[in-house]
């Protein structure tokens, strides 16, 4: 049992957004650091016993773009446990209004995020069945002899090219400095106005500029920079500290000297 090919994860990763495609979720498939956290869900199944697993499927359709979205883990997990709520049906759905406004061009940063996604699908091999086998789904192994191999390899970390905010030390220390203190601000908010907003700094970064900020020319560093510091101001407590004539943060210039 293969993986899906890497042109398949390439497309679904560029239709993805970069987002889990359940509805209301802003995880992200692949974080500003380049680690994947999001996963490969198969609509039918891939395997005989998993969850709307389809018998009049081929392989090859099993593994195809139409059969597979893009998840976080967690509903992942979610929606092969809960198959009478997450039928082919809706999930197919849940496909089509995530991916109908996703971009069409697949980027190098992209291309390389899909290779990891690809590898962390893994392949099975199975030698001397002489029984039943199921493979992530619920039930049992049945066989005198089975030998599993995890294939499974770990993806190529991303390294941001010369000119990117990301070759420039100084420069992501900065961003993090903003992005610590926009989240700072957003859990010492307790009126639960902001609860877990401060989790989504990072899904409305790669919203505003399409990728994340690391990999931009630092050109657009001014761009980040002034985003982050209208989050900032816009939180609470931003306000507050306006209000009364404090600063929220120093400006570049003043914050590396």
């Amino acid at each position: 049992m293969t993986a899906p090919s890497l042109p398949t994860i390439k497309a679904l990763f560029a239709r993805s957004k970069n987002q889990c495609a359940f509805p209301e979720c802003t995880a992200p498939i692949a974080e500003d650091s380049g680690t994947v956290t999001g996963e490969v869900c198969h609509i039918r199944a891939l395997n005989v016993g998993g969850p709307r697993y389809d018998p009049s499927q081929t392989p090859q359709e099993r593994n195809a773009a139409a059969n597979l979205v893009l998840m976080c883990g967690r509903h992942h997990k979610i929606i092969d446990t809960e198959t009478g709520t997450f039928t082919a049906a809706r999930l197919q759905s849940i496909k089509r209004a995530h991916e109908e406004q996703g971009v069409a061009e697949i980027s190098p940063a992209a291309a390389r995020i899909a290779q990891q996604l690809q590898a962390s699908c893994g392949d099975v091999t199975i030698v001397g069945n002489l029984g039943n086998v199921a493979i992530q789904s619920p039930g049992a192994i049945q066989a005198h002899t089975v030998t599993i191999k995890n294939t499974k390899t770990k993806g190529p970390s991303i390294q941001p090219p010369a000119g990117s905010i990301g070759a420039a030390q100084a420069k992501v220390a900065y961003c993090q400095h903003l992005i610590d203190r926009y989240q700072e601000y957003q859990k010492a908010d307790k009126t639960g106005k902001s609860d877990y907003k401060y989790m989504a700094i990072h899904q409305a970064l790669a919203r505003k500029f399409g990728t994340s900020w690391k990999l931009l020319g630092e050109e657009r560093f001014d761009d980040v920079v002034a985003l982050l510091q209208q989050r900032i101001d816009a939180t609470i407590l931003g306000k507050l500290n306006r209000a009364k004539g404090r600063p929220n943060y120093s400006a570049f210039e003043d914050w590396r000297s």
